[in-house]
C-alpha cells in the first residue's frame, strides 16, 4: 500500500517476466493453497502472469521457457520445393531474379529477395563464384576418361621421370586474383588501400617453361607469336639439354610432356622429336587440370604480385619471372609431381569431366 494525499491505495503490480527461482516460489505457494492475488502481490507481478505460469506447469510440467514458434513462414512447403526446383533448373538465376518472377509460379505472393535466399540456403544452395574451366565436349570427356584409365596404374616413380612444360602470359602489372586489404571505415579510396588497374595489364609477354623432379627447368621468352619453327628452336636450345642432363641423373629414359596445341603437334616439331628419339607423353585435349605446371604458373604469378618492387618494362617482367621461378623450392615441384596419381584417379572418378585440380 502507498499513500496518496492521505489516502491508502493498492500498489499496482507490473507485467514482467519471472525468473526461474520466482516461478518455483509461485508454484510452491500454489501448492500451499495460496490464491493468485496473494502470489502476485508477493512476487510483485500481475495475476495474469501467475495464471499463465500455473497453466504451463499443469500442462507441460516445467518451469522453463517453452520453445517459441516465431514468426509464421511466408511460404508453404510446396512453395519452398518450387523455389528449389527453379534454382536447380537454372543455376545462374539470382535470388533477385527468382523473386521478381514471382517464383514459384503458382503463387500470387510477392516474395522478398531475403525470403528466397533463406529458402535456398536451407536446402544447401548457396551463392558462390563459378569456377572457370575449359569447355568440354563429349569427345573431350571421352578422350580424357580413356587417357585416365590408361595412366591410372602409373606410380609416383613413373611420374618422377616426366618433364612437364607449358606456356603462360605475364603482364607488366601482374594481377593474381582478389586483393584483400585492411582498412578502417572511410578509407576505401586511400591510395594504399586501392588495387590499381590498367587496360590489358600494361602489356604482356608469353613465357615457355618446364620443370621436373629436379626442380625448376629453363625458361624462355617467346618472341612475337610463337609458331612451330620457334617452338622447335625452344626444344632444341632449352628443353633438349635439360632433358639430357635429367636422364643422366635419373639413369633412365625420361618422358617429355606437352599439350595438344597446334604448334606442339606441327610436323616440324614432330619430326624433331622423332629424330632425337624423345619420348612424348600422350596427352588429352582440354586438360590443364592434369598438368601440374598450371599450379606452378599460378604460384609464380602470386609471388610476382607480392613483390614490393615491380617491373617497369616488359624486359623487367621476364627477368622477374626467371628470378621468382628459380626461387621456388624443390619440394614445391616435387609435391606437384607426387599429386599426379591423385589427379588421374580423380579424372577416372569424374569419368572425364572436370576435377578439382
Amino acid at each position: 500500500m502507498v499513500r496518496n494525499k492521505g489516502r491508502k491505495v493498492a500498489k499496482r503490480s507490473i507485467n514482467r517476466r519471472l525468473s526461474e527461482l520466482e516461478r518455483g516460489i509461485a508454484t510452491g505457494l500454489t501448492k500451499a493453497g495460496q490464491n493468485q492475488y496473494t502470489i502476485a502481490n508477493q512476487l510483485d507481478c500481475t495475476t495474469k502472469t501467475v495464471r499463465e505460469l500455473q497453466k504451463k506447469v499443469k500442462v507441460h510440467e516445467t518451469l522453463k521457457d517453452l520453445p517459441r514458434r516465431g514468426r509464421p513462414k511466408k511460404t508453404s512447403p510446396r512453395e519452398d520445393r518450387s523455389i528449389k526446383f527453379n534454382s536447380l533448373k537454372n543455376r545462374k538465376l539470382t535470388a533477385k531474379a527468382l523473386a521478381l518472377k514471382r517464383c514459384p509460379s503458382f503463387t500470387k505472393k510477392r516474395l522478398s529477395i531475403t525470403t528466397v535466399k533463406d529458402r535456398l540456403k536451407k536446402v544447401g544452395l548457396n551463392g558462390r563464384v563459378a569456377r572457370k574451366k575449359p569447355l568440354l565436349s563429349e569427345k573431350n570427356k571421352k578422350a580424357r576418361f580413356l587417357w585416365a584409365k590408361e595412366h591410372r596404374d602409373l606410380t609416383e616413380e613413373d611420374w618422377k621421370k616426366v618433364i612437364f612444360s607449358d606456356e603462360s602470359p605475364f603482364t607488366l602489372f601482374q594481377w593474381a586474383g582478389k586483393q584483400y586489404v585492411r582498412r578502417r571505415p572511410g578509407e576505401e579510396f586511400l591510395e594504399e588501400c586501392l588495387n590499381p588497374t590498367v587496360k590489358h595489364g600494361g602489356g604482356k609477354i608469353q613465357v615457355w617453361g618446364c620443370f621436373s623432379w629436379n626442380g625448376a627447368g629453363p625458361m624462355y621468352r617467346v618472341k612475337g607469336k610463337m609458331d612451330g619453327a620457334q617452338y622447335r628452336q625452344i626444344l632444341k636450345t632449352h628443353m633438349a639439354p635439360y632433358l639430357a642432363d635429367f636422364e643422366k641423373e635419373m639413369k633412365s629414359e625420361v618422358v617429355f610432356q606437352q599439350d595438344n596445341d597446334p604448334k606442339h603437334t606441327s610436323k616440324v616439331v614432330q619430326n624433331y622429336l622423332s629424330n632425337k628419339h624423345i619420348v612424348v607423353l600422350d596427352w588429352p585435349s582440354q586438360s590443364p587440370d592434369m598438368n601440374p605446371i598450371e599450379h606452378a604458373w599460378k604460384t609464380l604469378k602470386v609471388k610476382i604480385s607480392e613483390r614490393t618492387v615491380h617491373a617497369k618494362s616488359l624486359d623487367d617482367v621476364f627477368d622477374i619471372c626467371k628470378e621468382e621461378w628459380n626461387k621456388l623450392p624443390l619440394s614445391f615441384f616435387q609435391d606437384l609431381i607426387l599429386s599426379m596419381p591423385r589427379r588421374v584417379k580423380a579424372l577416372v572418378t569424374a569419368r572425364g569431366r572436370h576435377t578439382k585440380y
